[in-house]
């Protein structure tokens, strides 16, 4: 198992991106933590400030995805279909849905970890003596934040730990090496199994999903894939179900039988046994010869 923790900044940075794509960083992360097979820790001064910065944050994000759309837009002045095809309520409305999941993550699929009073103590200290994350500002929310990931992951002997962040004032060895952990923390996380993992902006999260979690996860290109499958799969059944309703006195085996006629109706040459197959059916009950014949030609697709 990998255990992650991606800073608030990471989760404001995914809301905004790949906003017209399903198959999106921001889906895949939470594809991976809902599904467990990523477990992502909380820290309670998060979650608060999650609550806290809500909705300023919301409100924010749509000010800055409203200035980028307006500048790709006035770009193409004069192409009327692309202006008029930018919906902005229905961005809204997506980073409204992403929010919120977001917030379910932090609150429900998380592990939450819980502060201490020696947490309290020694971040005081920390603060006072402008170590890091305090070398270059006063940071106590986040030396609160990290040494409860720090003690969450001892108390409970983890292995294979990541803490990903976009601020690199505070925990990287400055701004021409934001990949590097500050050499104040080097320790403290070493001690507790945990990799500092800097997210890249563009491409975005470029490392830590190349190298630490797209080769050790399960890929979520494959679960779009089985995902449309499976709901072409309902489409297909329900088209079945719609057009039994217009078949009157249906076999006791219908459902089950008319499998077998999709088949021979997919292939251009059925074998012997596949012709025989729907004659038996056929002769068996009126509703197979019915079905059979209202979709010869159709390629199985109701």
């Amino acid at each position: 198992m990998i255990y992650i923790t991606l800073d608030t900044c990471v989760w404001l940075g995914l809301i905004k991106i790949d906003l017209h794509n399903d198959n999106n960083v921001f889906g895949e992360i939470c594809y991976w933590i809902e599904n467990k097979h990523l477990t992502h820790i909380t820290p309670q001064n998060i979650i608060r400030e999650w609550d806290r910065n809500k909705a300023k944050k919301l409100l924010e994000i749509m000010n800055d995805i409203k200035k980028l759309n307006n500048t790709i837009i006035n770009s193409f002045r004069g192409t009327s279909d692309l202006v008029s095809a930018y919906q902005p309520e229905t961005i809204e409305e997506t980073i409204s849905k992403r929010i919120d999941r977001v917030e379910t993550i932090l609150k429900v699929y998380s592990e939450v970890a819980n502060e201490t009073q020696t947490i309290y103590d020694d971040a005081i200290k920390r603060n006072f003596n402008c170590l890091a994350p305090n070398h270059t500002d006063d940071s106590f929310r986040d030396t609160i934040n990290i040494f409860t990931i720090i003690n969450h992951i001892k108390t409970n002997n983890y292995i294979n730990c990541i803490f990903s962040t976009i601020n690199y004032a505070d925990f990287s060895e400055g701004k021409t090496k934001k990949h590097d952990l500050h050499n104040q923390l080097i320790d403290d996380f070493k001690n507790a199994n945990l990799e500092y993992v800097y997210c890249d902006e563009e491409p975005f999260g470029n490392k830590l999903l190349e190298v630490y979690l797209r080769p050790n996860l399960p890929s979520f290109q494959d679960y779009l894939m089985e995902k449309k499958r499976q709901e072409e799969e309902e489409k297909i059944e329900q088209r079945k179900l719609n057009n039994t309703s217009k078949i009157d006195n249906i076999d006791a085996d219908y459902l089950e039988n008319i499998r077998y006629l999709d088949l021979v109706l997919t292939k251009k040459t059925p074998t012997t046994f596949e012709k025989e197959l729907v004659k038996t059916l056929i002769n068996r009950h009126d509703s197979y010869k019915q079905y059979f014949f209202n979709n010869i030609g159709k390629n199985g697709l109701v």
